[in-house]
């Protein structure tokens, strides 16, 4: 049976601080910066006069998801205050938000015209450019952050973020640990220290860090994803299942946990509990030809020909190319006693296949003896 072309799990939460909880990168949790050269606190907006009424006012529309409206309001800070870098930030913050790449970095650099020290710029800076997959930049931004802050804990994030983006995962370890000394979240250290671990093929570290980071945020979703990913690969997959049990009763509509779920149990030699996973995930992504091929694969197994004919069928009605489901259902309905049928995809099979096929034995020819369908068995392989 085919080797799947899913990963097993989503990417791991890599989280970026800036001073807006929603420039960060893949997922927030640092909020706004706490060091000296961040600015006042909300709470001395309120005295700082009409500039910072509409600085404030920004923060408040920025929340509200009203980004071009929060634009205005912190335009009109920086007319009334040019000395005040704080608006130029969040500007960039709000185009991050509008998918305007060059008018973001732009409001940095604006701000770091102003303020040539202010460490959130450039922060935010590495944020944007990290995000563009500029991420020599990014480093040199977030380097420039920790030249001026070496206590900037969200830098530290960041910059082991970028790190791990260029392979250099040691770099990233040391980067976290100096990170949790500063004081960043542990929630935001121990998610990209797990997701590290991953990378290095470290899975019982990643899964314990996983689970710690777990303790500071339960509710978290993409992180239990990736702990189970991480059990998975450490060779425990009962408790792989157990954590994705764990979420879709937190979240029913949880798809890509039900799909993994049911990999796992096929992998486990549970293939009616597999079934019903595929079923469950397929009627909610009707249209993933993988997953219908897996499904198909399953159904063979327990010689149920008739099941595995139609899921076959799906795999190739959403990826018309799919050479393997064609062997697969070639196989199928053979089996099923059509061998002019079975010749008939065989043939239609052959405009699809690939140069090579590593890992992929082809089924037999119609007519011979039976062919089981073609690659490996359905969720060996969970990802990577």
């Amino acid at each position: 049976m085919p080797k799947t072309n899913r990963r097993f799990c989503a990417r791991a939460a890599l989280v970026c601080c800036s001073i807006l909880a929603a420039l960060a990168l893949l997922c927030g949790g640092c909020g706004r910066s706490t060091t000296p050269n961040a600015g006042p606190s909300p709470e001395q907006i309120a005295t700082l006069g009409e500039a910072g009424a509409h600085y404030q006012r920004g923060i408040e529309l920025y929340d509200a998801g009203q980004y071009r409206k929060a634009l205005r309001s912190f335009r009109r800070a920086v007319e009334l205050d040019p000395d005040d870098p704080r608006p130029h930030l969040e500007i960039g913050a709000c185009y991050a938000k509008l998918g305007n790449d060059k008018r973001e970095l732009a409001a940095y650099d604006a701000a770091l015209a102003v303020s040539p020290e202010f460490v959130a710029a450039y922060n935010s800076r590495g944020v944007a450019l990290l995000r563009q997959d500029r991420t020599e930049e990014a480093i040199a931004a977030f380097e420039q952050a920790l030249k001026r802050d070496v206590k900037y804990a969200p830098a530290h994030v960041n910059i082991a973020i970028a790190y791990s983006e260029l392979g250099k995962y040691d770099l990233a370890l040391v980067s976290l640990d100096n990170a949790a000394e500063f004081g960043a979240p542990a929630f935001d250290v121990l998610s990209n220290k797990g997701a590290v671990l991953m990378k290095l093929e470290r899975y019982a570290e990643a899964a314990d860090a996983f689970d710690r980071a777990l303790k500071e945020r339960p509710g978290y979703l993409p992180v239990r994803l990736e702990r189970a990913a991480a059990l998975a690969k450490a060779d425990r997959p009962y408790e792989a299942i157990g954590e994705l049990e764990r979420l879709t009763t937190l979240q029913p509509n949880y798809t890509e946990a039900y799909l993994e779920k049911a990999r796992l149990l096929a992998r486990v030699g549970k293939p009616e509990a597999a079934i019903e996973q595929f079923y469950k995930y397929l009627k909610m992504a009707p249209k993933d030809a993988q997953a219908w091929n897996e499904l198909g694969n399953v159904l063979f197994a327990l010689g149920q020909y008739e099941k595995a004919e139609a899921a076959f069928r799906n795999a190739v009605k959403y990826r018309a190319d799919f050479y393997i489901a064609y062997l697969n259902l070639a196989s199928t309905v053979q089996r099923l006693g059509r061998e002019h049928d079975a010749e008939s995809i065989l043939r239609k099979a052959q405009r699809y296949k690939p140069a090579q096929e590593a890992g992929e034995k082809p089924a037999e020819p119609a007519g011979e003896k039976p062919a089981e369908p073609a690659g490996e068995k359905p969720a060996e392989e969970t990802g990577s």
